[in-house]
């Protein structure tokens, strides 16, 4: 790897690594055109990000070859593109946000987020995405346990202001 570069899996190489992922559902392997048009840029800019990925030791690939995820490449890829999936249909089938900008900010909001917090979010999502009364009381626990671990039992002076100014917004949309 060229003197300076980190040896760390960035965000644009996790972007990289999740198309490649999604293109060997579909076939044996991924080529650098092939990237290089999912992602919309360059096939140079795919050839280095590839180079890094191979480096980290995340694909196997050969300079005009195929480009195959290893087996901790695909473990990787494969727990990336679930969460961004769960934040996708977090947003698009409990907040009615459109698919496109859902699966934006998935794969933004994905790069960010840490070990703990992709648990807490698996945990929110298993209860809201098919919630039922009867998981009322499950979510009631969930949000008591959240805000135990902010350390914060009842909500502080700003957000219950901020519920009031959004009431008055919503008053004031209605008698417009």
């Amino acid at each position: 790897m060229p003197r300076g570069r980190k040896k760390t899996l960035t965000p644009a190489l996790e972007d990289y690594l999740t198309v490649i992922y999604e293109i060997q559902q579909k076939q044996p392997a991924a080529r650098i055109s092939t990237i290089a048009r999912r992602v919309g840029v360059s096939l140079p800019s795919v050839t280095n990000a590839v180079r890094r990925l191979a480096d980290l030791g995340y694909v196997e690939y050969e300079k005009y070859g195929l480009i195959i995820l290893t087996s901790r490449g695909k473990r990787k890829a494969q727990s990336l593109y679930a969460l961004q999936r769960r934040i996708k249909n977090f947003f698009h089938y409990v907040l009615g946000i459109s698919i496109d900008i859902s699966e934006k900010l998935a794969r933004h909001l994905s790069h960010y987020l840490t070990a703990r917090t992709r648990e807490r979010i698996k945990d929110f999502y298993r209860l809201i995405i098919d919630f039922s009364e009867d998981k009322a009381k499950e979510l009631r626990e969930f949000i008591e346990e959240s805000r135990k671990l902010v350390n914060a039992p009842t909500l502080p002076e700003e957000v219950l202001e901020d519920l009031k100014a959004m009431e008055k917004e919503t008053e004031e949309e209605e008698g417009e």
